[in-house]
């Protein structure tokens, strides 16, 4: 255990951070609104959609906020010598995901590249997102910080299915061949699952680092 917390889980959560804060630099450049970049040039039916548009960028500027505060929410430091700090970051975290990422990814999976299973995939990714960190803002309400940090580890595990998907994609197109769309209906599923079954079981094996 004092082997985990000491070498184990600095170099784990670096890594991830690291994942996390070069996701969020290179999806910064869909702040310049340009519709022909990655994303968009998939969707020439949707990209002059006011409505879609719209609930796009409120995505990919609330998954910025999240993907970015996350990481800090795990470090003990933080939590005990910054209090403040922890929980303004959060609230920015929660804040995002419920009124904006997670409404906002129910709808647009509806529009998932893909047809249904993919959308399927990413429609419970959305609502598991939303259930989760709400039940983990009800905790800590109610004062239990135990059930409150489980939930908050479940919710960032879905999280970081924003980083995992684009290492899924590129990994089974271009290491195992697998016909495109294929890849796109397995990825809505193996981009999140994998990492909620992880979170499971950090959550059971070391209880007490959460």
């Amino acid at each position: 255990m004092n082997f985990f917390s000491k070498i184990i889980y600095p170099v784990g959560w670096f890594w991830m951070t690291l994942a996390c804060v070069f996701l969020f630099l290179t999806t910064s450049v869909y702040l310049t609104f340009r519709d022909d970049i990655n994303f968009l040039l998939a969707k020439p039916d949707l990209v002059h959609n006011l409505v879609w548009r719209t609930a796009f960028y409120f995505h990919i500027v609330s998954g910025m906020a999240c993907i970015v505060t996350g990481p800090f929410q795990f470090v003990p430091y933080l939590r005990k010598k910054h209090v403040a700090f922890h929980r303004n970051l959060g609230k920015i975290y929660i804040a995002a995901i419920l009124f904006l990422a997670g409404p906002t990814g129910l709808y647009m999976a509806f529009y998932a590249n893909g047809g249904f299973w993919s959308g399927a995939g990413f429609f419970v990714l959305s609502l598991l997102w939303w259930l989760t960190t709400y039940l983990a803002y009800r905790y800590i309400l109610k004062g239990n910080v135990v059930r409150h940090r489980q939930f908050m580890t479940y919710s960032f595990a879905l999280t970081f299915s924003a980083v995992t998907l684009r290492i899924w994609v590129p990994l089974l197109s271009n290491f195992f061949h697998m016909d495109h769309e294929f890849t796109i209906v397995v990825t809505a599923w193996i981009n999140w699952i994998p990492n909620l079954c992880m979170a499971h079981l950090f959550v059971k094996l070391f209880p007490n680092r959460l």
